[in-house]
């Protein structure tokens, strides 16, 4: 019989099971449930949202029940709580163990291994199919955060070089534009090219706020393992969908982060058949133009200048909605502290 670990006494023990495995206790979690032996810990699992993790068993019960309770315990929890997709990232050697109770493979590097349960990629690329044309085409992965002429002259600059062009915009709404608004934001900014799709990303843009990072030693390698996964997963299953053949992206001269996935693209993406081509920054005068640069100048009454940098749909919906957008900036800057 499973119960919730929140006391200071029961978590201790906890780390001590998640030490034994190899792991590390993440604090990030809304559930984390524990089995008991004799008043012993013998299994743990926590549940963040969608994600599955601290996913621990007792060396003594590896060859009893107690793995597939706890997850079983855990799917009966996340969807209770309205969750039908659920996602598990784990070491490689541990993928047959979540296979076994119908979990299914997304993408594995030399240090970790994607899951999912219940809802699949594949019904997600089904529902897209009707989108999927032949011919040499390209795709954009994009947060818009907000959308600006600098992502907009990178889709166009796609859009001549290419049969069609797909833009997944990031789905998880964690940014200070909410996801609905950003994706209508793109989608108004395009109109004009008639050979852009503009989608979801849905669930399988790997972010570095979902990645769970307890069973990886250190940022560095945190970072490269997310960096990885989300690369992998787009090469496997999203680019063969729709036949793309080459990936666009930004120079980035500013964000550390980016440019180290362009880095990691370059060396990726061909083992997929897919080019990267990476375009250099746009500018507007001598300012090169990011959404991070967007948001400051919008929160510093620098309107004007900010007008400089985004098509006028975003200028309108920046201005119309500042005070949200203010108060998503803090709830967020509070949530990362």
């Amino acid at each position: 019989m499973h119960s919730y670990i929140t006391s200071e006494a029961q978590i201790r023990e906890a780390v001590s099971l998640l030490k034994d495995a190899g792991l590390d206790y993440d604090p990030a979690h809304e559930v984390f449930l524990g089995i008991y032996e004799d008043g012993r810990l013998i299994a743990s699992g926590a549940r963040d949202h969608n994600i599955l993790k601290m996913v621990a068993v007792d060396e003594e019960y590896q060859n009893t029940g107690a793995f597939s309770e706890i997850i079983n315990a855990l799917i009966t929890d996340a969807f209770q709580a309205g969750h039908d997709h659920l996602f598990v990232f784990t070491k490689p050697m541990y993928t047959f163990h979540f296979e076994s109770l119908n979990f299914t493979p997304l993408c594995t590097t030399d240090k970790v291994a994607v899951l999912e349960f219940g809802k699949s990629i594949k019904s997600y690329l089904e529902n897209l199919r009707n989108l999927s044309r032949r011919g040499r085409n390209s795709g954009l992965v994009m947060n818009c955060n907000p959308f600006t002429k600098g992502h907009r002259f990178l889709i166009q600059t796609a859009a001549k070089e290419s049969d069609f062009v797909y833009v997944f915009v990031v789905q998880e709404d964690k940014s200070i534009v909410p996801y609905q608004d950003r994706l209508d934001l793109v989608r108004r900014g395009t109109a004009e090219l008639k050979n852009v799709y503009v989608i979801p990303s849905g669930e399988y843009a790997v972010s570095r706020i979902t990645f769970p990072s307890y069973f990886l030693k250190n940022k560095e390698q945190v970072t490269k393992q997310q960096i990885e996964t989300d690369l992998r997963i787009f090469g496997q299953h999203i680019a063969p969908a729709f036949n793309i053949i080459k990936r666009y992206v930004g120079e980035e001269p500013i964000c550390e982060f980016t440019s180290l996935y362009n880095e990691a693209m370059k060396r990726l993406m061909p083992e997929y058949g897919i080019k990267l081509v990476e375009i250099e920054r746009k500018t507007a005068g001598e300012t090169l133009i990011s959404a991070s640069t967007v948001r400051r100048l919008l929160f510093d009454g620098k309107h004007e200048e900010m007008k400089t940098l985004v098509p006028e749909a975003t200028y309108e919906y920046l201005l119309k909605n500042k005070d949200m957008l203010r108060a998503r900036f803090d709830k967020f800057s509070k949530s990362s502290k």
